[in-house]
């Protein structure tokens, strides 16, 4: 059934119509008891009036939740004004430059509707705006073929506060290249670029700022200034409702709430001032709005009063006969009786479920609808339900019958910029890089050489006693940036000295032995039988039914996936790789449960006592419905317990066994072991991981682990393990709240007081181990009456697992700690988590820390201490900002990944490689894992992987010319980006990321200069060459000289005993002519040399002739 069905029934009982004709002859009208969603349906109506609304909400929660009712119900054009988080006299906070341009932007939008429905807070309102006179005085419209000055435009803009940058990524930046202008403007979801012919406007382009590359063409755009106090132009500041048309209907729900509120916020202004403020300060009247300003003001509109509690009685009432949705607490048998009651009273009982899962949950809970069971289900999502009786209607949401967080589902601006992915790769003068051949040394910049009288650029990296290496532009694939483990500084290599060589060596010799070991337990498990379970029974759909969250598409994928591999009849060893909190345990239960039903015994294997006690207690509730025997054998249990379980352990009466290494010990003896799981593989002991591998080949292993596995691990490792990666965030988690905050004593108590008052936990994170107890000191001396207690890396394990302990069993409130606190540690009662000096600590290990909070239904917190905002660096800024943004658990976790990377290689392998990855660093690591891998493949198991299609490696053909080819310091100014461009050429693949690099420089930067268009040819010479498996090419007087493999390498056997050698004769003879080459040979080298070379662009046309059908043949040979 749709919702419209649901939206005609309540409709007619929403009294509407009586409605609307008591606001023709009042001002005000109240309205009372429309609860839940019914707000949502009462707001479509006057939408759908034509008349132009604000919605006034107690707080963000509630607008965001009305929105998306809104939404839900298919209502257009409807716009949510938020409020930005400042605090009140706080220049010591970083405000989401997101935030700020949905304000201006939602303030230009509905100065241009005529009927404007917009949804706001009481705290939104309290900050004061920019007039309307100012915003449409500071607007600038730009459009195509308008002739303008460029620099009167940049002097605007720079007036207003925008800042001059080399390349825009986040509101309220400019640049200028040449002709070219990009500026942020806030409003939009994207930047804009607008080219210049001389002062006319030539083009106006959207653009992405991740990629710099145009998106979209426009004619005209109007580049609106920031709205908020922080604008260079917010000369004069009121009260947001200005903006509102005299003929407004304001809507305020809960008014009693919203007054409290900004009465609340006002004093908080006032408290403030009176503490920060200096000569100059503004007065809280001129930045923020007063309540009694609030009341002047609205008096002013007509007014519609929702649900609140009133000092005055009034006549022009409305009460609506509803009741909120009742409260199940997760029990499906208290909603059948409900359902069965309300049968029985005439009512229909609708049930609104987030997804397809959630209505099929519902059905095999729920059975079929009967006449004396009369409901139906829906797939919809309201905020909250409620139930009509006069409509015979009840309208239930499955998050309330589950008691789960809602998110609701608004309109995401994303605003694109920021920090990205092309930033952590990006070089900087200073950086440590590697040099495949060369090793590791440190990024000094650009240098203008001269090579045969041609000006050159080349890389200038430094090594160890002041050595200097010259790396010219086109061998820029073989030079990376740096990445190691926890951001280890590296030691420079000394050139000449051979130790580069020896480390490749020793890393290579070392990896492939764990390759090697990988595929031999493969090649054991695959020539081995374990038990081949049945498949699903209508139990384990039971249970799989009773799960109260919703799956998410890469849980389902690993489920799956582990039950084909229970139910063939090879030893299953599945590794499960995902964030915590993202479904790896429910996987794992389903897995038991199966195992269980086929009258097979259950080992889980944990790294620590806690982590068993919450395995078990989570084990016991999701089967409690069900026969099943869950025992846990650890630290907590009293040595007779123990003994008593590991008798019925091995009488067959227990059917899951939990518990830390103790379960390997030689006295534990199942019946009938059939599954073993494995939590965090990589954190036991040499004894402990012998005794897994010598179960793995004759029973079922499924691992779990919190590390992501890079991409790249997992395609070297395919056919070695079997790998399910959960990379999607759970639906319907709240995202944790987080703010950026420079040090402050009183912030840190208030975080402090407000999670304790909730009778909640902190986590103070506090990277030094120096001085860990001052600062516990420190939260003493702030909150006296809160127990405290301190924990680092540097304790014994027993002493730092008891304090842990204690923290989970919370016998007290506030840890201090290093980055050690365990991380697959669920601690649901800490939401609050305070991080000391977060400009220290990398993004990947700021999302990690964050994650430790917000993992139940409770708002959870997270402040990012750091120095005064303006010692911060600007990357440093921006990697917190990247944080604020991406508050959802899991989102931004790209970004993360970069440096989890490095620690996924490392847990995957084995913690010693650890060491080489810090040696050489993770790309170089990488290269040689896959070349391991695919020699051992090609190699010692070719039978094992005869089938597998095998992949081409091309040389790595150099090439030399007579003329320069470099991006020109005037073209492409900024060194960085210079470099980088070069790099991305130097590694393009193909022709088609050639073509792709070109538009995008020309799109950027202009047309190509004459020496940028020297560089794409030899680019595609180069990539053409390599695809003939040319070593080098060298085009010179008049000639091109054409070098072939050696004869005596493997890949030169293939080109002359195959017949490649002659197939590129023969075709160089039918395309260009028998007298247009020769053939010589010196000291057993073998060129190819081709007359009539004019320049380099006909060299680049001969060679494309040639590459036609011997580079498809080559590969064919090869393969």
């Amino acid at each position: 059934m749709s919702l419209k069905a649901l939206f005609d029934q309540v409709k007619p009982h929403l009294h509407f119509d009586e409605l609307k004709s008591l606001l023709q002859r009042n001002d005000e009208v109240r309205l009372n008891r429309y609860t839940g969603s019914t707000i949502g349906f009462l707001l479509k109506l006057l939408h759908d009036a034509k008349e132009p609304v604000w919605v006034i909400t107690p707080d963000e929660d509630s607008a965001r939740a009305l929105e998306s009712d809104l939404i839900e119900i298919d209502t257009n054009d409807v716009f949510y004004f938020p409020a930005t988080s400042d605090k009140p006299y706080d220049k010591e906070i970083i405000t989401d430059p997101a935030i700020m341009v949905q304000r201006s932007d939602i303030i230009q939008q509905i100065t241009t509707k005529k009927y404007p429905f917009l949804i706001t807070s009481s705290r939104a309102l309290f900050e004061k705006v920019g007039s309307p006179i100012n915003f449409r005085k500071h607007t600038i419209t730009l459009i195509k073929d308008q002739h303008i000055d460029p620099d009167s435009i940049r002097e605007t803009l720079t007036d207003q506060g925008y800042e001059v940058v080399s390349f825009v990524v986040t509101p309220g930046e400019v640049a200028f290249r040449g002709g070219i202008m990009d500026v942020f403007p806030f409003t939009g979801t994207y930047p804009v670029r607008i080219e210049f012919f001389g002062d006319q406007i030539d083009s106006i382009r959207e653009f992405d700022p991740d990629t710099q590359r145009s998106v979209s063409f426009l004619n005209e755009a109007r580049l609106v200034p920031n709205i908020s106090r922080k604008s260079g132009v917010s000369d004069q500041l009121d009260i947001s409702l200005k903006y509102a048309s005299d003929n407004t209907i304001v809507v305020c729900i809960q008014p009693d709430q919203v007054h409290n509120q900004l009465r609340e916020l006002w004093n908080q202004a006032n408290t403030s001032y009176k503490l920060n403020s200096t000569a100059g300060t503004p007065e809280p009247g001129e930045l923020y709005v007063s309540p009694d300003d609030f009341n002047t003001f609205i008096g002013k509109f007509k007014r519609l009063l929702i649900n609140g509690l009133y000092e005055s009685q009034s006549d022009v009432n409305i009460e609506l006969n509803s009741n909120a949705q009742p409260d199940f607490n997760s029990t499906i048998k208290l909603l059948k009786s409900d359902i069965e009651e309300k049968t029985k009273a005439g009512i229909r009982t609708w049930i609104l479920c987030d997804n397809d899962g959630q209505r099929d949950r519902f059905e095999e809970l729920l059975g079929e609808p009967a006449a004396d069971f009369d409901y139906v289900l829906s797939i919809h999502s309201l905020h909250q339900g409620f139930i009509l009786p006069d409509a015979k209607i009840a309208v239930y949401t499955d998050h309330q019958i589950f008691n789960r967080y809602h998110r609701p589902k608004v309109r995401q601006r994303k605003i694109r910029g920021g920090f990205s992915m092309k930033e952590i790769r990006d070089l900087k003068s200073g950086d440590y890089v590697v040099h495949v051949d060369f090793g590791i040394g440190q990024f000094q910049g650009f240098k203008q050489i001269v090579v045969k009288n041609i000006p050159q650029e080349a890389v200038v990296v430094k090594y160890a006693e002041d050595s200097i290496l010259y790396v010219n532009v086109s061998s820029l694939h073989k030079l990376q940036k740096y990445s190691s483990k926890d951001g280890a500084v590296p030691k420079i290599t000394k050139l000449g000295s051979g130790e580069w060589a020896r480390k490749k060596a020793k890393t290579k010799s070392q990896i492939k032995d764990i390759a090697r070991d990988l595929i031999q337990v493969y090649a054991k498990r695959k020539a081995s039988k374990a038990h081949s379970f049945s498949p699903d029974t209508g139990m384990q759909l039971e249970m799989e039914a009773s799960f109260e969250y919703e799956e998410t598409p890469d849980q389902m994928t690993a489920i799956k996936d582990v039950k084909l591999d229970m139910e063939s009849e090879r030893p299953m060893d599945r590794l499960v790789c995902g964030d915590v909190g993202f479904g790896k345990t429910e996987v794992a239960i389903r897995a038991a449960f199966k195992a269980v039903a086929d009258g097979k015994q259950v080992a889980v294997l944990v790294p620590t006592t806690i982590l068993a006690d919450q395995h078990w207690k989570t084990f016991k509730k999701r089967m409690r419905d069900q026969a099943v025997s869950v025992e846990m054998i650890s630290r907590f249990r009293s040595p007779g317990d123990i003994k008593e379980i590991l008798k019925r352990v091995a009488a067959g009466k227990v059917d899951i066994l939990i518990g830390t290494h103790r379960i390997t010990s030689n006295d534990v003896k199942f019946k009938d072991l059939g599954l073993l799981i494995i939590d965090e593989e990589q954190r036991f002991g040499v004894a402990t991981k012998e005794k897994i591998k010598s179960l793995r080949a004759t029973i079922d292993v499924l691992t779990l682990s919190a590390t992501p596995i890079p991409r790249t691990l997992q395609f070297s490792l395919m056919g070695a393990r079997d790998l399910s990666v959960i990379q999607t965030p759970p639906p319907n988690r709240q995202p944790v709240y987080t703010e950026i905050h420079s040090f402050d004593p009183k912030l840190i108590r208030d975080a402090i007081l407000q999670e304790i008052s909730r009778n909640g936990q902190v986590y103070f994170i506090n990277n030094r181990v120096h001085n860990i107890e001052e600062v516990s000191e420190m939260i003493r001396k702030l909150v006296p009456d809160v127990r405290v207690r301190d924990a680092h890396g540097q304790m014994k394990g027993t002493e730092l697992e008891k304090i842990i302990v204690d923290f989970y069993a919370h016998k007290f409130d506030v840890l201090v700690s290093t980055n050690i606190v365990e991380n697959g540690i669920d601690i649901a009662n800490a939401n609050t988590i305070i991080i000391n000096r977060a400009d220290m600590f990398g993004l990947s290990e700021l999302h990690q820390l964050r994650g430790r909070v917000g993992r139940s239904n409770r708002k959870a917190f997270c402040y990012l201490i750091t120095p005064p905002l303006n010692d911060l660096t600007i990357e440093s800024r921006r990697r917190l900002m990247a944080l604020v943004e991406f508050s959802d658990l899991g989102a931004g976790l790209n970004i993360a990944m970069r440096d989890l990377d490095i620690r996924g290689a490392g847990d995957i392998l084995g913690g010693e490689q650890s060491g080489f990855i810090n040696d050489i660093g993770i790309e170089l690591y990488t290269k040689i894992l896959n070349d391991a891998v695919k020699e051992l493949k090609q190699t010692e198991f070719a039978d094992l992987f005869e089938h597998e299609e095998q992949e081409i490696d091309l040389p790595e053909t150099s090439l030399e010319f007579d003329v320069t080819a470099i991006l020109d310091k005037y073209y492409v100014s900024d060194d960085i980006e210079r470099l980088n461009l070069y790099r991305r050429l130097a590694n393009a693949k193909n022709v088609t990321e050639i073509n792709e690099w070109t538009k995008e420089v020309e799109d950027r930067f202009g047309k190509l200069t004459q020496n940028a268009q020297h560089l794409v040819i030899a680019a595609r010479i180069r990539l053409i060459a390599s695809q003939l498996q040319l070593d080098k090419v060298l085009i010179r007087s008049g000639k091109t000289w054409l070098t072939c493999p050696d004869p005596k390498s493997e890949r030169g056997g293939i080109f002359y005993e195959k017949g490649l050698f002659q197939e590129l004769l023969k075709r160089i003879e039918q395309r260009l002519g028998v007298s247009s080459y020769k053939v010589t040979q010196k000291d057993g080298v073998v060129r190819i040399v081709l007359e009539n070379t004019v320049d380099i662009m006909s060299a680049m046309t001969t060679l494309e002739k040639l590459k036609q059908v011997n580079s498809e043949a080559i590969v064919h040979e090869l393969t």
